[in-house]
């Protein structure tokens, strides 16, 4: 199955994160807007307990233990676009969620740029899910606690999003 680039309802990312937040103090669910463009998420790269997970797309450039790099080998300055970010995944139902239409951005160049980000990822598939998985399990099952203050908290965000589908 190929992965595709998603925009996220705004509405929905703040309910998530006000609702982390009242539990935690805090929350990792990601800023979706910007200035000068939305983030996009990546997904399905999770199915569980009938949740469909999307992963932030970020421009962080930097391997970290939960995150996978989008490089470019191509780029002779700097093969090293961005991120998958998995602590920060989240889950989403299909009405909060769309497509991203790269013919939409700005610029030719932008509109490539996505493009060939969009085209690596699906040549990584399985490491993307792997670690959709992992991650996932190991927040769940408490074993890593840097990970889990550093990680979204998955159950709360699943009781979320299903309270948030109930009242809509």
């Amino acid at each position: 199955m190929d992965l595709f680039f998603y925009d996220v309802d705004p509405q929905y990312i703040k309910y998530l994160k006000q609702k982390e937040i009242e539990k935690r103090g805090f929350t990792r669910v990601p800023d979706i807007e910007y200035k000068n463009e939305k983030k996009m998420v990546c997904g399905i790269v999770l199915e569980i307990n009938d949740y469909k997970y999307y992963v932030p797309i970020s421009s962080y450039k930097k391997k970290q233990e939960n995150n996978l790099l989008i490089v470019l080998k191509d780029d002779a300055y700097n093969q090293i676009k961005g991120s998958l970010r998995f602590n920060y995944m989240f889950p989403i139902a299909d009405q909060y969620i769309s497509k991203r239409d790269f013919s939409r951005s700005k610029s030719l160049s932008r509109k490539e740029f996505l493009r060939r980000q969009w085209v690596y990822c699906n040549t990584i598939v399985e490491d993307i899910k792997k670690m959709a998985l992992d991650t996932y399990n190991e927040v769940i099952e408490g074993k890593n606690e840097k990970l889990i203050k550093a990680s979204c908290d998955f159950k709360l965000l699943e009781e979320a999003a299903k309270a948030y589908r109930n009242t809509k």
